[in-house]
């Protein structure tokens, strides 16, 4: 039996995105890793991986903000599949174990190492901005999955089941995967069309062709020319991974950073404030009967959602990723996380007009 394969992409820790390495008990990374190449210090400290066992699978890019590739971010992926879709097609996700040696997908494919990698946030963004997109895959093909296994089956099922969930859209499913075709043979196979409707695309087609669009659209240059890209926007987040995006809503000192997750949550709640409702979210709260000003909590925030404002503790509940570090560094007892809705991100206007 042949090696596996190994990743072409570096998987690298991103500490600053890490709870653990900040002081709270999260190990959700070793444990999902289906090849223990993840271990996590007994203390407080970043994850380190063993490259000589991580396959690439991307479970951990799915349940962690700390883990990042040398060759792409959740960002870079959210953006190519969101240029799929505005160029009017729809975006066709599938996985490594389902594309075999010889099959060259169609440019509207995206082929990842293992769909768990997408997290529910990110499934949430992409159905809340009305992107129609599929799942070309055959599932009993996670059983026997080098990478990621039964586990990544259901991960991924799971996370998508929750994106479906808050925000009422669907994706779709299908055992067949778009194959890069020549534009008469794309028609000559389409039984199913309508023969007024198959002349009036191919007419646009052949508009397109004339025109360019077509060629700019199917181009493999264009397409390497963005996969150069998120491998340099990729590389170079890994050294400004504290960039906020929100600085508008950041505290007015201290430490400010914006988990790669919460940014697309509250790009979803930004975009459609109605499904607010619909996202649950877990917020630091503080008892101020029972709090004496230490403010332990505001030094050991990874985030700086907790801070101080003419002495008075403050939250910037943007921010906060409920770690729960606040809760176990507090010695009266006075911190604790909540259950909450997204609707908390809400800006007061958006606020006004759900009313």
């Amino acid at each position: 039996m042949p090696a596996p394969e190994r990743p072409k992409q570096k998987l690298v820790v991103a500490s600053e995105f890490c709870t653990h390495a900040a002081g709270s008990d999260c190990m959700r990374c070793a444990y999902c890793c289906p090849k223990d190449a993840i271990s996590v210090p007994e203390e407080a400290g970043a994850p380190t991986v063993d490259h000589s066992l991580c396959n690439g699978c991307g479970i951990c890019f799915g349940i962690c903000d700390a883990f990042a590739s040398t060759r792409m971010t959740m960002f870079d992926l959210h953006a190519r599949i969101r240029r799929i879709a505005e160029g009017g097609q729809r975006a066709y996700l599938t996985c490594k174990e389902n594309v075999f040696p010889g099959f060259e997908v169609d440019n509207h494919v995206v082929v990842l190492p293992c769909l768990s990698m997408m997290s529910p946030e990110m499934w949430t963004l992409i159905l809340s901005e009305g992107i129609r997109v599929t799942i070309a895959c055959d599932l009993k093909y996670c059983e026997g999955c080098d990478r990621g296994g039964e586990l990544g089956g259901e991960l991924f099922s799971h996370a998508i089941a929750l994106a479906e969930e808050r925000t009422g859209e669907k994706v779709l499913f299908t055992f067949r995967i778009p194959e890069k075709q020549k534009i008469l043979d794309q028609y000559a196979q389409n039984e199913t069309t309508e023969r007024r409707a198959m002349f009036e695309g191919f007419a646009a087609d052949a508009a397109n062709i004339a025109s360019g669009k077509r060629r700019l659209r199917n181009s493999s240059v264009l397409k390497d020319y963005y996969e150069r890209k998120e491998r340099q926007r990729a590389a170079m987040r890994l050294h400004l991974a504290s960039e906020n995006p929100y600085k508008d809503f950041a505290p007015e000192s201290g430490r400010r950073l914006m988990f790669p997750k919460q940014q697309l949550v509250l790009e979803t709640v930004d975009a459609r404030p109605d499904l607010a409702p619909h996202i649950p979210v877990a917020l630091s709260e503080t008892d101020l009967s029972l709090c004496t000003n230490a403010h332990d909590c505001v030094r050991s925030c990874p985030t700086g959602a907790r801070f101080l404002k003419d002495n008075a503790l403050q939250l910037e509940p943007r921010l906060c990723v409920g770690c729960g570090i606040c809760v176990d560094v507090c010695e009266e007892g006075a911190c604790s996380i909540e259950e909450a809705t997204a609707e908390i991100y809400l800006k007061p206007e958006q606020a006004e007009n759900r009313e």
